[in-house]
């Protein structure tokens, strides 16, 4: 059964709300960019706009068509991702057990993102127990990949042998473990280094080397220099 896809002869404007920090937004940012929309960010003064924002959180994207001026409103940075996917055809299109693995996949990044963002957020006193935690998910998480990774042939892909949403989710999570960033835990880049996750890797390369990857650098290195250029030295 092939994944959804919606093709439009509409060219819709998208605004994109978040805060200004790359995190929970560089998905919908690179598909975005990727596949060359035209889009506007915006940073909503918190916690003043919190109550017009859905449940109160952002992200936000909000999809407008410039014929009617109708728009669609949707929160949730995985919902966000996999909607901005589905429209540039990168979701999977194996069948349903293959859909269920990429979001499977997609949910236990989402796992590690949970985890920082407890480290860096939460209280002081419990940074030691989140750093444990964090170690034992990563060394779990890079376990897991590398063997359904070596399934497909350790060719840079989770499924078949292009850049799909999944490589892309991967991609963006070594931006993160890699990015200067006070306040994460250190030594967090160590479960995912070339030699303890050489598929993984592998990945990152792949997707960083793919056409659909090049909007996204660029604007990485406009929009951090030092940042770019150590992450280009993977």
């Amino acid at each position: 059964m092939p994944a959804p896809t919606l093709a439009s002869s509409t060219k819709h404007e998208y605004v994109l709300r978040y805060f200004p920090i790359r995190w929970r937004a560089e998905g919908a940012r690179f598909l975005l960019l990727a596949k060359g929309e035209a889009f506007k960010e915006e940073a909503p003064s918190w916690p003043a706009d919190r109550d017009h924002q859905p449940l109160s959180q952002l992200p936000v994207l909000v999809e407008r068509n410039p014929v009617d001026g109708s728009e669609f409103v949707l929160s949730d940075s995985v919902a966000i991702e996999r909607y901005l996917a589905a429209r540039a055809g990168l979701l999977v299109d194996s069948g349903l057990r293959d859909s269920a693995r990429e979001m499977q996949l997609r949910m236990q990044i989402e796992d590690v993102n949970i985890v920082l963002a407890g480290y860096k957020y939460g209280p002081e006193a419990g940074r030691e127990m989140a750093l444990d935690k964090y170690r034992r998910l990563a060394d779990s998480f890079v376990g897991y990949h590398e063997e359904l990774l070596k399934k497909n042939g350790s060719n840079g892909h989770y499924f078949g042998n292009s850049t799909t949403y999944s490589d892309i989710s991967l991609y963006l999570l070594l931006v993160l473990v890699r990015s200067p960033n006070d306040g994460l835990p250190p030594g967090r880049e160590d479960p995912f280094s070339p030699q303890r996750a050489p598929a993984i890797n592998q990945v990152y390369h792949a997707v960083r080397g793919d056409a659909l990857a090049k909007p996204y650098v660029a604007w990485l290195e406009k929009e951090d220099a030092a940042a770019a250029a150590h992450l280009a030295s993977f």
